[in-house]
């Protein structure tokens, strides 16, 4: 597939594109604490543009010195002194043939430094950064408005001086120019709240003054929400009347999203979110505009990017997590090598969870180089090996391919299917982007032609012949303890997928409120006319180690899809008909059922293989949930540095 609508020239502005890709501007978090940029900085920057996208824009960058600087670690523009090293970058960037733009922003609300001042339109407050901070916007003056349109201006000229290509204002994603705009955040009554043309002022005003400080012929980009999907929000009909206003102040091309902070689930969509949300807004705005459009949010494939493009749905797509994910992802579309992409799996766990949300800078679940392009080879072995790799889950595919990489010989031994604890996701429409994972991982070991052996793994085997041995043998379903009638249907969570014709139309209990739990819920819920109900023991859902975007967001979005969910309620014995729960003040009652699918999570994996081959005097590694149940990251992280040593 050739995908050649991705390839085609674009033009924004006076600004032609090598092709329709862009890198939209995700935080990495990698510059110096005074916002100029890091030799970590450029690398990474210049890592995505070798990786072929047309345009390469860089973060958010802040605008003043007084409350527009968002987090750690962020690019700032607000000094002459940022330019030395903004000009670094761009050059950097454009010697690898993409174009690079860089993006400015003023904090608002959304300022997670902890400390004042916190500026904003109103004093509105998201209750999530009050209660980890403490700190409460404060309504902006007329004078300091004034004084933020300004930086932007002065911001805008300095990137101009430092060589950018084009300049983007960040209107969107609940930052201080959104605080402005959504009804939901201003509740001003002076000529900056109130009616949409009061609301809108300040863009507007922001807009003039870096059309005042560049050249008319320096492009000029706004990124915004088409809706912050608030009920009393941003109203699509007020963003296309607000996009016309755009194209006649000057701007050359809009930039559409969707979502805030508060509403995360929109603005960095995870696997249980449909693809490309805010296609219904951005079609919107074309059809009102003579300026390109931008489309942006959970793209993920080639297949999908160009069906927009082909379709005239937007000009040029925007693609963020996944070319964090993988940044040849637009060269590897061009070559028609789609299946060696490696996909985002929008888990929001690498980049945000264990990332930016731990003050750290930006990471991957599925790519361990991010924000350390160049420190971690795969690199070739000194000395050559015959590896034995026993599992064919996340975890043993990516070790294989890495280890045979390195220039050993890898056997892979895995009795099942390839995919291991992947497999559960094929053929579930809210599980997509990890059976995409797994077709990719089955994809690399195949066209490097490793070995596997269909036969379970024994010392015996791994150790004959082989000089070392990497155990990625998974961690097992944990048992259920009560009694189980012999009549019932009862399935575990990898189970689903090969039983859903089964499953049609039937009404379905699943044990446990954990990830897993929600997760085989959502599944089941894609079943025509079958229900489904959540058992939980506990007082709430999602007690364990999950990532807090899944805590947030899950429990709803199961009440969204008509699962039904019981806490306080302990499953006791499953009988042919259902199941026996006991409620928290102890009395005990019947749950009907035509299925059971006991989701209690994973217990620690028995270590004996790895004894037996230490035993028999060959070095062996556990990689993944072999060492101690975890997510992907932990499969794909582990596999991929141990395989680095061996």
């Amino acid at each position: 597939m050739a995908f050649d609508n991705l390839f085609r020239t674009g033009a924004i502005g006076d600004l032609t594109l090598r092709n329709r890709v862009v890198k939209s501007p995700n935080t990495t978090a990698t510059c110096n604490p005074d916002g100029t940029v890091s030799r970590r900085t450029v690398n990474h920057y210049r890592r995505l543009g070798e990786g072929g996208p047309g345009l390469v824009m860089v973060e958010y960058t802040y605008v003043d010195d007084d409350a527009s600087k968002s987090i750690h670690g962020q690019p700032g523009a607000s000094r002459q002194d940022h330019v030395p090293g903004l000009g670094w970058l761009a050059d950097e960037v454009r010697s690898t043939g993409a174009a690079i733009g860089l993006q400015l922003v003023h904090a608002g609300r959304q300022r997670f430094l902890g400390t004042s001042p916190m500026k904003s339109a109103s004093s509105s407050s998201w209750d999530v950064a009050e209660m980890q901070f403490g700190v409460v916007p404060a309504p902006m003056t007329v004078e300091e408005i004034a004084g933020v349109v300004r930086s932007f201006g002065e911001a805008a000229a300095r990137a101009y001086m430092a060589r950018f290509d084009l300049v983007e204002i960040h209107a969107g994603h609940g930052y201080m120019i959104t605080n402005f705009l959504s009804p939901h955040t201003n509740d001003r009554t002076d000529d900056y709240g109130g009616s949409f043309e009061n609301r809108a002022r300040i863009l507007l005003e922001i807009v003039d003054s870096v059309r005042a400080h560049v050249p008319r012929s320096f492009p000029l980009s706004v990124r915004l929400s088409v809706t912050d999907y608030e009920p009393d929000g941003i109203m699509l009909e007020e963003t296309v009347q607000l996009c016309r206003l755009l194209e006649q102040h000057g701007v050359d091309v809009i930039h559409a999203s969707g979502g805030h902070h508060a509403l995360q689930q929109w603005e960095v969509s995870s696997w249980y979110m449909p693809r490309q949300p805010h296609r219904w807004g951005w079609e919107k705005i074309k059809s009102a505009v003579s300026i390109p459009v931008i489309a942006s949010g959970s793209l993920i494939t080639p297949e999908i990017a160009d069906e927009i493009l082909g379709s005239s749905s937007a000009d040029f797509v925007s693609l963020g997590r996944a070319l964090l994910a993988d940044p040849d992802w637009t060269n590897k579309a061009r070559e028609g090598r789609q299946l060696e992409i490696v996909p985002c799996i929008r888990c929001n766990d690498g980049c945000l969870e264990r990332g930016l949300d731990q003050k750290r800078s930006v990471g991957c679940t599925v790519n361990p180089e991010v924000a350390e392009e160049g420190r971690f080879p795969i690199g070739t072995a000194q000395v050559r090996k015959r590896v034995a790799v026993a599992g064919g889950g996340p975890a043993g595919l990516r070790a294989a391919a890495a280890l045979h990489d390195r220039g050993h010989t890898v056997v892979l031994f895995e009795p099942g299917e390839l995919g291991g604890a992947l497999n559960h996701a094929v053929g579930s429409t809210v599980k997509q982007d990890l059976a995409g994972l797994r077709d990719h991982l089955v994809h690399e070991v195949t066209r490097r032609g490793i070995e596997v052996r269909p036969v379970a793994a024994d010392a015996a085997g791994v150790t004959e012949g082989f000089d070392e041995v990497v155990v990625a043998t998974g961690a097992p379903q944990r048992s259920f303890g009560g009694p189980v009638a012999e009549a019932a249907l009862v399935l575990g969570p990898g189970d689903i997928s090969d039983r859903r014709e089964d499953l049609v139309g039937r009404r379905v209990v699943v044990v446990g409120g954990g990830f897993q739990g929600c997760e085989s819920a959502l599944r089941l819920a894609e079943l025509p006319g079958t229900t489904v109900v959540v058992l939980e023991s506990g007082e709430r859902m999602m007690r364990g180690d999950e990532v807090k975007y899944d805590v947030l967001v899950l429990p709803s979005r199961l009440a969204e899809v008509g699962v039904e969910v019981r806490t306080g309620c302990e499953v006791v014995a499953v009988e042919d008909k259902g199941v026996r729960v006991r409620r928290a003040d102890g009395a005990e009652e019947g749950v009907e059922a035509d299925a059971v699918v006991l989701a209690l999570g994973r217990e620690p994996s028995p270590r004996s293989l790895a004894a037996e081959v230490r035993k028999a005097g060959l070095p062996v590694t556990s990689i993944g949930s072999a060492v101690a149940p975890g997510r992907v990251y932990d499969a794909l992280h582990t596999a991929y540095f141990a395989a680095r040593l061996i």
